[in-house]
């Protein structure tokens, strides 16, 4: 991976941006597109959108979702902790013992998730997950009045885990889930335009999405798709790899990390458009795995496919181990060969393509 684009990666990761509170990410994310796109521009709720190649047809979108899990400042009690509501699919059972930063209008505050030692824990019954009014952040103040003084109800908090290479192709992050979707979407742009400018020729218009509150419904996908008005998506998002211990593959599917990203089939995903990528990772010798859809989860293709009478939707996911944790783990070949694969498929489209299921 280039330099620029690592750098890219990890100030991306770097940025808080817990749904509906992306910001932060978005001007990093706008600020590296508008170096190779035509034009840049966000809406009212924060979505981004970058733009190569306004007037050509197809309209094609790579979508990522911007936004991570995190918490909100819920309660403080008159000894200054604080009890939290979740914000996404954050995992009660994982959050004890964690170090946070709690984003308010004066700075960071830091603080940690409340864990009693072993010690102090009954001895007999069986250990149960805690429920969300049970856990808590300890900020160190002596009281409810200090902490009042530098939190308050509504602040957001993030997990202070950062992005670290574990080897030469192997990194964690607490969020890959799922920036790196919209660090693929304007890569892919990028390496498009990288191409024309050798002379290959690009006959669709690209519309590299950031799209916002994946991680709460999948709103900012739905607004960009009446911002774009696509002719066919490409949604890039995280699944879950399934070669670590403790993983059945026979009812989650097999799914390695490292062997290249996933191509879904099934449900949202066009099988006419399916077939276009397939074809372009063939051409480009990109290694490509195929999994179900997911009947456990979503992306923000499920709120783009039925949008506009139906737009041609395909989802492209970066094998992720350990999910909605703050160490989820990638290989960045893969995130790489997704990248090429976008610009792949833009170049590969023909002057006024339209996919659609051929009935009669």
């Amino acid at each position: 991976m280039r330099t620029e684009s690592l750098e890219f990666l990890k100030q991306l990761l770097s940025a808080p941006t817990p749904s509906g509170f992306e910001s932060p990410g978005q001007k990093v994310w706008c600020q590296y597109a508008r170096q190779y796109a035509d034009e840049v521009h966000t809406d009212a709720y924060g979505n981004a959108v970058a733009v190569l190649n306004a007037g050509g047809d197809p309209k094609i979108m790579f979508d990522g979702h911007a936004d991570e899990l995190g918490m909100m400042v819920k309660y403080i009690d008159e000894k200054g902790f604080i009890s939290v509501q979740r914000i996404g699919g954050v995992d009660p059972a994982l959050v004890r013992g964690k170090r946070v930063n709690i984003h308010t209008n004066k700075g960071i505050v830091k603080g940690v998730v409340g864990a009693t030692a072993i010690h102090l824990l009954p001895r007999e019954g069986e250990k149960k997950v805690p429920k969300w009014p049970e856990l808590f952040v300890d900020i160190g103040a002596s009281d409810g009045k200090e902490a009042k003084k530098k939190v308050r109800v509504g602040d957001v908090i993030t997990f202070a885990y950062d992005f670290e290479m574990l080897n030469k192709n192997v990194s964690v992050a607490r969020a890959f889930d799922n920036r790196v979707g919209t660090w693929c979407a304007i890569e892919g742009l990028r390496l498009a335009k990288a191409h024309v400018g050798k002379g290959k020729q690009l006959n669709c218009a690209i519309y590299a999405c950031s799209s916002v509150q994946e991680e709460v419904g999948g709103a900012g996908a739905a607004m960009n798709v009446a911002n774009v008005k696509p002719d066919a998506a490409v949604v890039v998002d995280v699944t879950h790899a399934t070669d670590s211990p403790g993983i059945d593959v026979k009812e989650h599917g097999e799914v390695k990390m490292g062997e290249g990203p996933t191509l879904s089939i099934g449900r949202e995903n066009h099988p006419v458009l399916s077939e276009h990528v397939v074809a372009a990772a063939k051409a480009e010798k990109i290694p490509l795995q195929f999994e179900a859809f997911s009947i456990s989860g979503g992306t923000n293709a499920l709120s783009i496919y039925t949008k506009n009478g139906g737009v041609p939707s395909v989802v492209l996911s970066l094998p992720n181990r350990y999910m909605h944790t703050t160490v989820e783990m990638i290989d960045m070949r893969d995130l790489q060969r997704i990248a090429e694969l976008l610009a792949a498929v833009a170049l590969r489209t023909k002057r006024g393509e339209r996919f659609k299921v051929k009935v009669f």
